[in-house]
């Protein structure tokens, strides 16, 4: 094959994300390859080809997954073909492991290397999935240095490039940006929501959030409310959550959440990569997580650790309060958050914290170590 080209695959925003930097990063080490893709809009800005766009794959909780199947099944198809027909030189599977291993399984199978980025969460599920990990993938690139030694121990080719989130931190706006964007005065608290980019988050979770912002602004004066409305939501979805609420009382940031992060006194945040952000910026949070009975009950027996926010695991503690399911109640929640809105010096304690998180994960410069890992795959 003449032409060196990489297969890119994420399947949500948040695995987009941190896809986007590491291809930019590909494209400056080697100018000639071509980057193809299931992804979105981070992909596409760094160039990328985009077979599939991802803004109908995202999907929480495992019944919703279940109704993505025919979707999906026609994307593995179109995948399929095209490891068969024009193979590309690597394959990177970015989160998504429900379907990025079948994919990984069947590139490994084509004798296309595999090199995978922000692997599966086996310190979630057990280690007794890595070993058909093992037999898919040709090296791991993880992104907590607690997952080098389970892989390691597994026999896995595992390397630790850092964490996406590591690159961002220095660039993200500073919080006047959010406060001149809507108008709030610079004396003034200011609770952030970020819902999360899937519409089931925005059905169940949004409403919880604003019922406890509405308990709290009775309690907090002068209190601001600002949700962050991801690029995957639809306006539509997000206008008929706020129907719910006075109107002008809370205000939308459109785009990146990344000035919500760094504006806001405090956030409710939907489990996900966001809390994780949230916290190596030391800005003092909530955890809340919902979805259907069954898949929760299902959920709850895979998963074998206690707590389920990447803040927690990765402190080793109960660093925030975590709101799951049935807890995400909005009176507790509103409790909650009123207590740090309330108090200066317990929100401080906590930020402090929060940012020493960073020294558990490194220095920045992940995407460009990434991006030389994969290079050095392509055979």
């Amino acid at each position: 094959m003449d032409r060196r080209s990489v297969l890119i695959l994420t399947g949500e925003s948040s695995g987009d994300r941190a896809a986007g930097p590491l291809a930019a990063a590909l494209k400056r080490r080697a100018p000639d390859l071509e980057v193809l893709a299931v992804g979105g809009e981070s992909l596409r800005a760094a160039g990328a080809e985009i077979l599939q766009d991802i803004d109908e794959l995202g999907a929480m909780g495992f019944l919703e997954v279940l109704r993505q199947v025919p979707r999906l099944h026609h994307l593995e198809g179109r995948l399929r073909r095209l490891l068969e027909r024009s193979p590309p030189s690597v394959v990177v599977p970015v989160d998504y492991p429900g379907f990025n291993l079948r994919i990984a399984r069947l590139a490994r199978a084509r004798g296309v290397p595999v090199v995978y980025y922000i692997g599966p969460q086996v310190w979630a599920w057990g280690a007794g999935r890595v070993p058909k990990i093992a037999a898919s993938v040709d090296r791991m690139l993880v992104v907590f240095p607690f997952e080098l030694e389970i892989y390691r121990d597994a026999g896995v080719r595992v390397d630790y490039p850092g964490h996406p989130l590591l690159d961002g931190l220095d660039a993200a706006p500073p919080g006047t940006v959010l406060r001149e964007g809507v108008g709030i005065e610079n004396g003034a608290p200011v609770l952030g929501l970020l819902p999360g980019s899937r519409q089931q988050e925005i059905r169940r979770i949004l409403p919880v959030m604003l019922e406890a912002a509405q308990r709290a602004w009775q309690r907090v004066p002068g209190l601001r409310t600002v949700v962050s409305r991801a690029e995957s939501v639809p306006e539509s979805e997000l206008r008929r959550a706020l129907e719910r609420v006075p109107a002008g009382r809370v205000d939308v940031w459109e785009g990146s959440a990344a000035p919500v992060i760094t504006g806001a006194d405090f956030l409710l945040v939907t489990s996900g990569t966001a809390t994780l952000e949230s916290a190596l910026h030391g800005t003092p949070l909530a955890v809340l997580y919902r979805t259907s009975p069954l898949s929760w009950f299902i959920g709850r027996r895979i998963v074998r650790i206690p707590r389920i926010s990447l803040v927690n695991i990765l402190a080793g503690e109960d660093l925030v309060a975590e709101f799951l399911q049935g807890e995400a109640e909005p009176v507790r929640v509103a409790e909650h958050a009123i207590g740090y809105l309330s108090d200066g010096p317990r929100r401080e304690a906590l930020s402090w914290r929060l940012r020493a998180l960073r020294d558990r994960l490194g220095e920045g410069g992940t995407a460009s170590r990434a991006a030389g890992m994969v290079l050095e795959e392509i055979r």
